[in-house]
């Protein structure tokens, strides 16, 4: 299962990146891989031989990329080496896919500055940009977010009452809440964008731009909230043939967010070809120089947060703003720190097995990396020997093809702590006041010694 994951993880990473950027090789708004050119300068030798050259690179990288997923594969048994593979991939994948267009980019740019083939005039558009920044007064209300905020706080104590160890789930709705709350007020300050030489068609399509924006983080919170109530009822159905329908359902839910995000940025586009064609006085902004690689903004006398991407849909971060730095380094060090991080956790849980031991003051101890837990011996209820273990999920632990350690929530026995390896019984089964224990050792022998040790512990308890 984890293998189709990945792997359908790693299509849809591709088929975004070929979407966005294949498409650059093509003349369209002016733009030529984001460089701004001249209608008439699109057959010159020189521009045809660039656009060459990043089709051939562009395949032959994909190519490779796709070939290296081979190893991905063959790791299938291997699960905590697989999801350090894929981590990795991705990390490469997301530096290497773009190194065609960077390249294209450049020597378009470098080409355009050779010849002098410069478009439009930075005097008018810095001009029209004071008229275009004009406060948009039909955006969303902020304090409309008062209704997803209200759905993620009422998730959270309703979990809260029941199983506190979903909590930490069930609060990332309302952390993507807040998120996008803050989104949506820092993109009320997005570049304003030039599109005509009349004043009253920038300030009508900036406020409409805006305006779609906001609405459209707006409905994503609400979305997203149900989204995680919806994964929290799933770990908690015990009707399993209604798996396939729950998981179905929040499927849909994932991919809803995309497909609003597309719709509201088609329909803004659609909008601006539409008043562009009637007012027939479009400008192309030539601001070339702000684009270091044709997606990265930096334009330090620029003050907006955020501006409209050249290329694929939304907006990018003005990387000259303290902010702007601050969010690419922390971008950048969390990439490191999840690959790091969980290839360390990964790595040690499969080099480290959970050790069981009573100690002098009738206390089991179960130690284990993380999922360490302990009780007391007169708190065990029950104690048997059993050959398997109840089917069940995942609440905060983890589950690798060999083992399972961590809290999962069994069918029939609801909220249990496993510590076992998979396919290998006997297991010891201990019954608390409000769940279960599963432990075994991974050799036979040892886990019927140690279940006779603490059948000899309760018994003189």
């Amino acid at each position: 299962m984890l293998t189709v994951i990945v792997l359908i993880v790693a299509l849809i990473s591709f088929m975004t990146m070929v979407f966005t950027y294949k498409p650059q090789a093509k003349y369209k708004n002016g733009m030529l891989f984001a460089v701004t050119l001249p209608d008439d300068v699109i057959v010159h030798p020189q521009i045809l031989k660039i656009q060459d050259q990043f089709n051939k690179q562009f395949t032959s990288i994909s190519v490779w990329l796709v070939v290296s997923l081979i190893p991905l594969i063959l790791l299938h048994y291997l699960t905590p080496y697989q999801v350090i593979y894929f981590l990795l991939w991705m990390f490469v994948f997301f530096i290497v896919m773009v190194i065609p267009f960077r390249k294209a980019f450049r020597e378009t740019l470098h080409l355009k500055r050779e010849n002098e083939w410069f478009v439009g005039k930075k005097s008018v558009i810095q001009s029209d940009l004071r008229v275009a920044r004009l406060k948009n007064q039909r955006s969303a209300p902020l304090w409309l977010f008062i209704i997803p905020l209200a759905m993620g706080i009422g998730n959270v104590l309703y979990v809260r009452g029941k199983e506190i160890e979903l909590l930490g789930l069930i609060s990332g709705g309302l952390v993507l809440t807040i998120l996008f709350f803050f989104i949506s007020l820092f993109m009320r300050r997005t570049k304003a964008k030039v599109y005509s030489m009349n004043s009253e068609v920038n300030v009508s399509l900036n406020q409409a731009r805006r305006r779609s924006i906001s609405y459209m983080w707006l409905i994503i919170a609400i979305v997203e909230n149900i989204h995680f109530l919806l994964i929290y009822l799933l770990l908690n159905n015990e009707n399993a043939s209604m798996d396939g329908v729950w998981i179905a359902i929040i499927s849909l839910f994932a991919v809803i967010p995309v497909g609003i995000i597309v719709a509201v940025y088609r329909k803004i586009n659609a909008l601006e070809k539409e008043v562009l064609e009637q007012d027939g006085k479009v400008i192309y902004s030539d601001d070339d120089e702000y684009w270091a690689n044709g997606f990265t903004y930096h334009n330090p006398n620029d003050k907006s947060l955020f501006v409209t991407k050249r290329i694929g849909i939304g907006e990018t971060i003005n990387t000259a703003t303290l902010f702007g730095k601050i969010f690419v380094g922390g971008v950048f060090g969390v990439a490191v720190a999840v690959i790091v991080g969980v290839s360390f956790m990964l790595l040690r849980s499969d080099m480290t097995s959970p050790v069981l031991t009573v100690t002098a003051d009738h206390k089991v101890v179960i130690n284990y990396p993380m999922y360490s837990f302990d009780f007391h011996i007169a708190d065990i209820e029950q104690l048997t020997l059993v050959d398997e273990v109840p089917e069940g999920r995942k609440t905060n632990g983890e589950a690798m093809a060999k083992y399972s350690r961590g809290q999962f929530r069994l069918k029939e026995l609801g909220n249990s702590r496993l510590y076992i390896f998979k396919n290998n019984p006997p297991y010891i089964r201990i019954k608390l006041k409000d769940s279960y224990i599963f432990y075994n050792e991974k050799n036979p022998l040892f886990t019927k010694q140690l279940f006779e040790h603490l059948k000899n512990q309760v018994q003189a308890d």
